[in-house]
């Protein structure tokens, strides 16, 4: 039996109790936050609403809350959830993705290896139907993609979701298509834009290359893909404030997977606040 089917998740004292000494036994500040991280994804604690082949527990948000007030109650590195690999990626991919892009990405999400960007929307709008980005191939080889995407947190990103066009007439919902893009590509260029967003430019990009990094869901049927993205965006939790815990960007790129959680704490706790918290300090 692994760590995850020991948990006693359908009674809520029981399970404070125990992950409360799960905390005590895992939990260190001379830790590097990627075993943190690790850690918390083994057993089924990053995400313990998703079913436990994507590395969850099969729970309930009461299960969930119950788990964020314990690490809470003594001030732990957050797990990583602070995306849209949880709240977005993760639902998308069980949902129309294959066994092999399950395993491979919805590991790398519930331990904060990766880190996702959205590209959807264009500089000239958000409407799905709108998108003029492309997506070309030759026979069955990999598709080259063609792409001036808006979105945020792109610098930090290694993988992104991408939509669009690889047939059908401009304005339609057909021909839309799906994807991984990896953004660790020169043919892929990341500007950090004055509003504070991101412009991804792609000139020839390549999606599907190895086999596995490709099309999410069938080719030309991204429209019923981009639905189920849009319906989560709406109603994702990955602004909530999980209080006490102290949120850290995921993925390589970002820089902190080999810090110690020790570092981390003191040096979040020496930061100054942001301009308009000091403002409203007495």
């Amino acid at each position: 039996m692994s760590e995850r089917d020991a948990w006693p998740i359908t009674d809520r004292d029981a399970f404070q109790a125990m992950v409360r000494k799960w905390i005590t036994a895992n939990w260190s500040v001379s830790i590097t936050v990627r075993q943190w991280w690790d850690r918390l994804g083994g057993a089924g604690l990053t995400v313990p609403t998703w079913p436990t082949p994507l590395g969850g527990l099969g729970a309930t948000t009461t299960i969930q809350g119950v788990i964020e007030q314990e690490l809470g109650r003594i001030g732990t590195i957050a797990p990583p959830l602070s995306g849209v690999g949880v709240h977005l990626v993760g639902p998308v991919l069980r949902q129309f993705g294959t066994d092999d892009q399950r395993e491979r990405f919805t590991h790398a999400i519930v331990r904060g290896t990766s880190n996702w960007c959205l590209l959807f929307d264009e500089p000239d709008g958000a409407d799905p139907t709108s998108i003029t980005s492309t997506a070309t191939r030759e026979g069955s080889g990999p598709w080259s993609v063609d792409a001036v995407k808006l979105t945020s947190g792109a610098e930090a990103a290694d993988l992104g979701l991408l939509l669009v066009r690889t047939g059908g007439d401009a304005g339609s919902r057909e021909g839309l298509t799906c994807a991984v893009l990896d953004l660790d590509q020169p043919t892929v260029n990341v500007q950090t834009l004055s509003t504070g967003g991101s412009l991804v430019v792609c000139r020839g990009a390549s999606i599907g290359a190895d086999g596995t990094v490709g099309v999410v869901g069938a080719v030309g049927e991204g429209f019923a893909v981009a639905q189920t993205v849009l319906a989560h965006r709406q109603t994702t939790l990955a602004g909530r404030i999980r209080r006490g815990l102290v949120e850290v960007v995921a993925g390589e790129r970002a820089g902190n997977l080999d810090r110690t959680t020790g570092d981390v704490l003191t040096r979040t706790k020496a930061a100054p606040p942001p301009p308009t918290e000091r403002r409203r300090r007495p």
